[in-house]
């Protein structure tokens, strides 16, 4: 399935889960931050699972560029899901009393990694020959993104009273959000690898 029809709706998204995490910090509400956060994470899944979906059925394992196109379309999703995390520090550390000196750098940075995964995609080729990138650039951005997560949780970091507590939800659900995407994405390229 096309990702197009479906970008507006990550979009919003993805803007009234920064907005209900800003809200979420303002008024040191944890509960509203962390589902704000795991709703825009669950949405991902489900975008996805729909996006990957035509390439696992039998009947389209011989049209011409399903697998190239559909990696695209995950890397894209990720791209979105790091916009996510940087709106999300923006609106946090910019627009509420909540301050950690990192906020801006972390928001930036998510910035600078989407933009690259954008230009990475543009640089894969739109024609049904194009090649998608490697099964093992698909398992090590899961692998460090949930050693990043696993991290956070063993650390106790989740629970801290200072002023990343909001950044740590993002970290947290916006690095399960991508590991669902290289999760969808991996399955995929392990069907076509058997094909």
């Amino acid at each position: 399935m096309s990702l197009q029809p479906l970008v507006a709706s990550v979009v919003v998204a993805a803007l009234l889960s920064a907005a209900g995490m800003a809200f979420g910090a303002a008024t040191a509400n944890r509960g509203l931050a962390g589902f704000s956060a795991f709703a825009f994470s669950f949405f991902i899944f489900i975008v996805a699972w729909r996006v990957n979906r035509p390439a696992w059925l039998p009947e389209n394992a011989t049209k011409p560029g399903i697998l190239f196109h559909t990696m695209r379309r995950n890397t894209r999703l990720a791209a979105l899901t790091y916009a996510w995390a940087a709106a999300s520090f923006f609106a946090v550390y910019g627009l509420t009393d909540v301050r950690w000196q990192h906020g801006w750098q972390y928001g930036t940075a998510a910035t600078l990694i989407a933009c690259a995964l954008l230009y990475y995609v543009r640089h894969l080729g739109d024609g049904d020959n194009g090649t998608p990138p490697p099964i093992a650039l698909t398992l090590l951005h899961g692998v460090a993104v949930l050693g990043g997560v696993a991290f956070l949780i063993l650390t106790g970091k989740l629970l801290t009273p200072k002023g990343d507590w909001p950044a740590n939800i993002i970290f947290l659900f916006g690095g399960i959000a991508v590991f669902t995407v290289c999760y969808v994405a991996f399955i995929t390229q392990w069907r076509w690898r058997k094909t």
